[in-house]
């Protein structure tokens, strides 16, 4: 896809570092200004800044915890101020947790079911009268693998449910939003360990246990993300985009069974 968009703007949720810098560089390379929200402290998000102003993009950051209904709101408002208008939303904050449901507690599930679920509702929430005003959009949210088939999974019994729960979301948003020119799709994330890896640096490897052989990338992601908000996609809605080198993790889980 080499498609240069001009004029656009996308906002992407807990960019501040991994996955979802690399999703901003993506969209800045080919020309959409960037609204890089992060959670304070600011931490890492001058490195974000950082990285899309080297693709030539137009960026600024935004504190927010999308998790809160109210920042989420005025998160959405800021970018609206600041650019004039959001045309792709990229749900992308949403913190793991890797522990079995007997050790978790009422708390976490609520905090993870908030930064996940809660943050896709509230930021979908404020930007989607923008986008029906202007009729158009493009939202993007992240599931995991199986989470498009309610797979389960050992240690993520509530990070799991919440993914699945994107998705249904999501394809739900889809079938509502579809008249007023709004798409919303899915990214199925797989199994990617080095989120600061480019694409050059794992073609290098043919040691993973997917059929490509190799671990993901950013780009592989960003490049996803990319296509979804483009014109060349406005015919995809509802839809479930895996990013996991072919790896069927309903096979790994079945290889761990006594």
């Amino acid at each position: 896809m080499d498609s240069h968009i001009t004029g656009r703007t996308a906002l992407v949720t807990g960019s501040a570092s991994g996955l979802m810098r690399g999703v901003c560089v993506s969209l800045g390379r080919r020309g959409y200004a960037i609204a890089a929200n992060y959670r304070s402290p600011r931490t890492h998000a001058d490195e974000t800044v950082r990285a899309v102003r080297a693709v030539g993009a137009r960026v600024q950051a935004f504190p927010a915890d999308v998790s809160n209904p109210d920042e989420a709101s005025a998160l959405i408002a800021a970018v609206h101020l600041a650019f004039g208008s959001i045309d792709v939303l990229v749900c992308g904050a949403g913190p793991m947790l890797v522990k079995d449901f007997a050790a978790t507690t009422l708390d976490e599930y609520r905090s993870l079911m908030d930064s996940n679920m809660g943050s896709v509702f509230s930021c979908v929430k404020a930007a989607l009268p923008h986008m029906r005003e202007r009729h158009f959009g493009r939202i993007i949210t992240f599931g995991m693998l199986g989470s498009d088939v309610t797979m389960g999974w050992r240690h993520l019994s509530v990070y799991a449910a919440a993914k699945a729960a994107v998705v249904a979301f999501t394809r739900s948003l889809a079938l509502e939003e579809g008249p007023n020119g709004i798409t919303c799709n899915v990214v199925n994330i797989g199994d990617i360990r080095d989120k600061d890896a480019d694409r050059e640096a794992v073609l290098q490897r043919r040691d993973y246990r997917n059929p490509l052989m190799r671990p993901g990338s950013w780009e592989d992601v960003g490049d996803a993300v990319a296509y979804l908000a483009s014109d060349e996609a406005s015919f995809v809605t509802g839809s479930v985009l895996a990013v996991n080198g072919g790896w069927q993790g309903f096979l790994a889980e079945f290889s761990r069974w006594p």
